[in-house]
């Protein structure tokens, strides 16, 4: 639920935001975008091989996000992969998240030491919806 808070706040400030993570949570994510308010709705749409970027969130397979063209359409991404995304940034923000899960955090953790080792700027947050 927190990604739909922050593609929401994103998307109202005219970011063009991707959202990665695994396959089986794109659905969900997808369904979540719908559904979590009443009055509005977040256009977007799941990324496969022959899709428009003609939409302001797009949401991509970590299996994809090796492909820099899909990149240099958005200025904001949402990591929620395993993997962090390094070789593929060039003036955008990256957002990521830190569950209260020991083996999340672990991995949080490892990407956060390739993001300072590849001198990305970093901030941390506590997430709430008023924080972002």
């Amino acid at each position: 639920m927190s990604v739909c808070f922050l593609a929401r706040k994103l998307y109202k400030t005219g970011r063009k935001i991707i959202i990665i993570d695994i396959d089986d949570n794109l659905e969900k994510i997808d369904k979540l975008l719908w559904t979590f308010e009443q009055n509005s709705f977040l256009p977007h749409k799941i990324y496969e091989s022959d899709t428009c970027f003609d939409t302001p969130i797009i949401l991509v397979s970590g299996t994809y996000s090796d492909k820099k063209s899909i990149f240099d359409k958005y200025d904001s991404i949402i990591n929620i992969y395993e993997k962090p995304v390094i070789d593929k940034i060039d003036d955008k923000s990256i957002y990521e998240f830190v569950e209260n899960i020991e083996n999340k955090k672990e991995m949080s953790r490892k990407k956060y030491t390739l993001y300072k080792n590849n001198n990305f700027i970093l901030n941390h947050k506590e997430f709430n919806e008023q924080t972002i």
